[in-house]
């Protein structure tokens, strides 16, 4: 994505930072990972929840 920007990629830090989230949100949502089956990292946290000790009454 930043390829495709003109010299100087940001115009500011906010540009900045709105560039990283949304690249942040494309690789959490949509993009899928063949390391975690073929899911996006998001989903698969979510099967993941249940099951570990943070999510457990005590």
């Amino acid at each position: 994505m930043l390829e495709l920007r003109e010299w100087p990629v940001f115009a500011d830090l906010a540009d900045a930072q709105a560039s990283v989230a949304e690249y942040f949100d494309y690789y959490n949502h949509e993009r899928l990972h063949s390391s975690i089956g073929c899911q996006t990292p998001y989903l698969a946290h979510q099967h993941l929840l249940p099951t570990t000790a943070l999510n457990c009454l005590v």
